[in-house]
Parts: structure tokens; sequence; C-alpha cells
């Protein structure tokens, strides 16, 4: 239910998935260390003995060889491709598997940094995983915390990224001061939301606001504190950006 202009890297960091690549190089990986350490009196390890000899003395180029020889390379270890012999399947597997997986969330965490619109995502995004409130949450409220969380919506904070508007310029017009009119500001922040604000949330959250109290009204793992969010969340929508 996100739409595409969803960064995948926080639909990634919101469910905690790796992409189907780690599996699939895995896997593959899985089936080379099986030949590699085949019986020489089978067809399929006699083949692809053959194909290995070929494919190093650069006689033939194979496209599965050049993808196996890769995925080694990247993950480190480059020199188990020619050792062959000596390589422990579910070891390398494994292996592989987990060093794929490391690259990503380096990778995730670098996309999340150098992205525009993960400026308040990373405020309450720390670590790459599984949410929470995707498991304990209706799916009515889960969606609305979904969106609200991966930018997923109309506030001007987005909106005016989508004419290429400055940033700074990008302010509340409710509340009429430069602040910009992002997420932690329409939660905890605007004035003119006080009132539907204490209806909603708890006050140790919007006296004195700070990054540390965004960051635990969005990392919560209380149901009603979530649901009484959610509804915040859409009465900010009917002000903010009406239909």
């Amino acid at each position: 239910q996100l739409k595409s202009s969803t960064p995948s890297f926080m639909v990634y960091g919101e469910t905690g998935r790796f992409p189907i690549y780690v599996n699939v190089y895995s896997r593959m990986i899985s089936y080379w260390a099986k030949l590699s350490t085949g019986c020489d009196n089978k067809i399929v390890n006699v083949l692809y003995k053959f194909l290995y000899t070929q494919y190093n003395n650069d006689t033939v180029k194979n496209p599965w060889f050049e993808c196996i020889h890769r995925v080694l390379n990247i993950c480190g270890f480059s020199n188990i491709w020619h050792q062959q012999k000596h390589v422990n399947e579910k070891w390398i597997k494994n292996a592989v598997a987990q060093r794929l997986k490391d690259q990503f969330i380096q990778t995730w965490s670098n996309d999340m940094f150098n992205s525009s619109k993960g400026k308040i995502y990373r405020t309450f995004k720390l670590d790459f995983g599984c949410e929470k409130y995707l498991e304990k949450l209706p799916k009515k409220f889960r969606t609305i915390l979904l969106k609200f969380r991966t930018t997923n919506h109309r506030l001007p904070v987005e909106t005016g990224r989508w004419i290429n508007m400055p940033y700074n310029d990008r302010s509340c017009v409710l509340c009429n001061t430069s602040k910009i009119a992002d997420e932690f500001h329409y939660i905890l922040e605007c004035s003119a939301l006080t009132i539907i604000r204490k209806e909603y949330l708890h006050c140790r959250y919007y006296i004195r606001p700070n990054v540390i109290k965004f960051y635990e009204i969005m990392s919560s793992s209380n149901v009603k504190t979530l649901k009484k969010l959610c509804m915040f969340i859409l009465k900010i929508y009917e002000f903010v950006c009406p239909p």
C-alpha cells in the first residue's frame, strides 16, 4: 500500500527484509560448493571440472561461473574460488549470506543518511529490523503509521519536495512560523494543533519537545499509545492536507 515514491531503504528498514538476491546468491554458492567438492566419477562433476578449467584459462565465458566468481569476490572469499576441494558447503552458504546481509545494511544506512527523505526518518529509525508496530497494530492503524513514517503523505515538507522547493522554505502554514512543516513539527510542536494534541498524546511528549521524545513516541511498543498517535496523525491530515 505504499506509493512508488517511497524510498526502498524505508521499505526494507521498516520490514527488516533483505533483497531477494541475498537468498538467490547464497543458494547458488551452496550448489557451486556441492559441484566443486563432489565425486569425480559423476558426470555433472566431470563437466564442472572441465568448464572450470576452461573458464580459468579464459577459453570460454560462462555467465554462471562469472556470477559465482563475482559473488565470492565481493564477499571477500576470492581465495576459496581457487581452492575448490576445500569448501564446506554449509559454512560457505551461511558465510556468504551473512556477508551480503552486512553489506546491504551498510548500503541501507548510507542511503538513509544521504537521502533528503531520510532527515526525519533517521531520527527514529536507528537500527535495521522489523518494527514492532507492524505486528501489534490492526491493519487500519498499521497502514496509517507506516505511511507516516515513510513520508508517504502530503505534509508540506513532502509536497515541497515535489516542486523542488528549497527545504528551508517548506514552513508551516498553520502556526505561521518559520519552522519546517515536517513530521516532528506537527506531532510535537505546531501551536495550531495544541488542543487536539492534548486529546491524543501524553503531556510528557509535547512539553518541552525534543528529538528524544519524538523517538520515544515513534518507537513506542505500547499499542494504546500507537493507536492514539495514529488518530492524531489523521487529525493532522485534516488540518494540513484536506481533500
